[in-house]
Protein backbone atom coordinates (compact mmCIF):
# COMPACT_ATOMS: atom_id res chain seq x y z
CA UNK A 1 0.00 0.00 0.00
CA UNK A 2 2.84 2.39 0.87
CA UNK A 3 4.47 1.84 -2.55
CA UNK A 4 1.15 2.49 -4.30
CA UNK A 5 0.67 5.73 -2.34
CA UNK A 6 4.16 6.90 -3.30
CA UNK A 7 3.44 6.07 -6.95
CA UNK A 8 0.19 8.04 -6.88
CA UNK A 9 1.92 11.00 -5.24
CA UNK A 10 4.73 10.89 -7.81
CA UNK A 11 2.19 10.75 -10.64
CA UNK A 12 0.35 13.76 -9.19
CA UNK A 13 3.58 15.74 -8.88
CA UNK A 14 4.59 14.86 -12.45
CA UNK A 15 1.13 15.91 -13.70
CA UNK A 16 1.25 19.19 -11.79
CA UNK A 17 -1.64 18.28 -9.50
CA UNK A 18 0.06 17.70 -6.17
CA UNK A 19 -1.81 20.52 -4.44
CA UNK A 20 -1.71 24.21 -3.57
CA UNK A 21 1.64 23.91 -1.80
CA UNK A 22 3.35 23.51 -5.19
CA UNK A 23 1.53 26.36 -6.95
CA UNK A 24 3.99 28.91 -8.31
CA UNK A 25 1.51 31.60 -9.37
CA UNK A 26 -1.88 32.94 -8.36
CA UNK A 27 -3.41 31.39 -11.48
CA UNK A 28 -1.87 28.01 -10.73
CA UNK A 29 -3.21 28.10 -7.17
CA UNK A 30 -6.67 29.02 -8.45
CA UNK A 31 -6.58 26.24 -11.03
CA UNK A 32 -5.57 23.70 -8.40
CA UNK A 33 -8.63 24.82 -6.45
CA UNK A 34 -10.90 24.16 -9.44
CA UNK A 35 -10.81 27.41 -11.42
CA UNK A 36 -10.46 27.44 -15.19
CA UNK A 37 -7.15 28.30 -16.79
CA UNK A 38 -5.88 31.75 -17.65
CA UNK A 39 -8.45 34.50 -17.38
CA UNK A 40 -11.49 32.34 -17.95
CA UNK A 41 -14.86 33.32 -16.51
CA UNK A 42 -13.80 32.35 -12.99
CA UNK A 43 -11.00 34.95 -13.17
CA UNK A 44 -13.11 37.82 -14.56
CA UNK A 45 -15.19 39.88 -12.16
CA UNK A 46 -18.03 42.40 -12.50
CA UNK A 47 -16.80 44.43 -9.53
CA UNK A 48 -13.48 45.46 -8.07
CA UNK A 49 -14.69 44.16 -4.69
CA UNK A 50 -15.25 40.66 -6.08
CA UNK A 51 -11.77 40.64 -7.65
CA UNK A 52 -10.23 41.88 -4.39
CA UNK A 53 -11.98 39.07 -2.49
CA UNK A 54 -10.52 36.56 -4.98
CA UNK A 55 -6.96 37.86 -4.66
CA UNK A 56 -6.49 39.87 -1.48
CA UNK A 57 -3.23 41.81 -1.51
CA UNK A 58 -2.94 41.88 -5.31
CA UNK A 59 -3.67 44.92 -7.50
CA UNK A 60 -7.04 44.76 -9.24
CA UNK A 61 -6.82 45.73 -12.91
CA UNK A 62 -9.45 46.44 -15.59
CA UNK A 63 -9.06 43.90 -18.39
CA UNK A 64 -9.96 44.30 -22.02
CA UNK A 65 -12.09 41.69 -23.74
CA UNK A 66 -10.71 42.86 -27.11
CA UNK A 67 -7.06 42.05 -26.49
CA UNK A 68 -4.51 40.99 -23.95
CA UNK A 69 -4.33 44.38 -22.21
CA UNK A 70 -5.36 45.81 -18.86
CA UNK A 71 -5.58 49.21 -17.22
CA UNK A 72 -4.15 50.01 -13.82
CA UNK A 73 -6.23 51.79 -11.15
CA UNK A 74 -6.21 55.54 -11.68
CA UNK A 75 -5.52 55.38 -15.42
CA UNK A 76 -8.01 56.65 -18.04
CA UNK A 77 -10.60 54.02 -18.92
CA UNK A 78 -10.17 52.00 -15.72
CA UNK A 79 -13.51 50.37 -14.96
CA UNK A 80 -15.32 52.10 -17.81
CA UNK A 81 -14.40 50.63 -21.19
CA UNK A 82 -17.11 48.58 -22.86
CA UNK A 83 -16.89 44.83 -22.38
CA UNK A 84 -14.14 45.02 -19.77
CA UNK A 85 -13.80 43.16 -16.50
CA UNK A 86 -11.93 43.36 -13.21
CA UNK A 87 -9.13 40.86 -12.63
CA UNK A 88 -6.15 40.19 -10.40
CA UNK A 89 -2.95 41.66 -11.86
CA UNK A 90 -0.84 38.58 -11.14
CA UNK A 91 -3.37 36.33 -12.87
CA UNK A 92 -3.65 38.73 -15.82
CA UNK A 93 0.15 38.78 -16.14
CA UNK A 94 0.29 34.99 -15.93
CA UNK A 95 -2.33 34.76 -18.71
CA UNK A 96 -0.26 36.97 -21.04
CA UNK A 97 -2.01 40.30 -20.47
CA UNK A 98 0.05 43.50 -20.23
CA UNK A 99 -0.67 47.11 -19.26
CA UNK A 100 -2.04 49.50 -21.86
CA UNK A 101 0.76 51.85 -22.95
Amino acid sequence: MRILARGVLLAMVMAGGAGPALAQTASAASEMNGATTGLGESHRFASAAAATAHCPGDTVVWGSSKGLHYRMPGTPGYGTTKGGFYACKMEADDAGFSPVQ
